[in-house]
């Protein structure tokens, strides 16, 4: 996508709010080719890649987008700034986590994940579908990865992941389940364990479950007296 057009269609991304030390977007396209030419003589000079010096659309796939911004801060300095944002949020969909429970017992699955290069415990998760409502996408997730059913589902609001480079909330939700069935190694789920509250507990203080959005979605649900 032209960084341009997505300016111009999502306009509510690139607002800049009047507080005084909030970072300002700069989408002056003659700032921005004057703060380039700068920074492409700088990179030259340091042997550094010139792509540092772009700005815009950074990477377009099925799931992230990734933008360079320009950014001015509270002291004047400008500098290119990245924001990942997922597609589906731009789309009227949504990523989701989803926190299984069955007869007082909480689920975590055993699945392996590539950019950790690891075994990893935690719940099940989707990227979100374009037009899709988080809850049918819940209910999806769910089918799709244990291949359960969901008798009773609580929203439990969203969490930023990190918000030093993330633009995309995800929303949380626990899910009360009517029926389970086995883990799709097609997502590389090798198995389901099923963990009391105060085992949860445990997994998360030894470190055992150390996923961020496993780790929130449990503690929501506690507070929430769900749990």
């Amino acid at each position: 996508m032209d960084y341009h057009a997505l300016i111009k269609t999502y306009p509510q991304l690139f607002k800049n709010p009047k507080d005084k030390l909030a970072i300002e977007i700069v989408t002056d396209p003659k700032i921005i080719k004057n703060w380039q030419k700068k920074r492409l003589k700088e990179l030259s000079k340091n042997k550094q890649p010139l792509s540092w010096a772009d700005i815009g659309v950074i990477l377009d796939d099925p799931y992230y987008i990734v933008i360079r911004d320009l950014v001015k801060f509270p002291n004047g300095r400008m500098n290119g700034y990245n924001r990942i944002l997922a597609r589906a949020d731009l789309a009227g969909g949504q990523a989701v986590v989803v926190l299984p429970v069955y007869k007082d017992k909480i689920l975590i699955m055993r699945q392996y994940r590539h950019p950790v290069r690891s075994w990893e415990y935690e719940i099940p998760r989707g990227y979100g579908e374009p037009d899709v409502s988080p809850s049918i996408q819940a209910r999806r997730e769910i089918q799709e990865e244990i291949g359960g059913k969901i008798r009773k589902l609580h929203r439990l609001g969203v969490v930023k992941e990190n918000t030093g480079s993330v633009g995309s909330p995800v929303l949380l939700f626990m899910a009360e389940l009517s029926t389970y069935g086995k883990p799709n190694e097609d997502e590389n789920i090798e198995k389901l364990i099923w963990l009391s509250v105060k085992e949860f507990e445990e997994w998360i203080a030894c470190g055992k479950i150390s996923d961020g959005y496993t780790i929130s979605a449990y503690t929501r649900a506690k507070l929430k007296n769900f749990l």
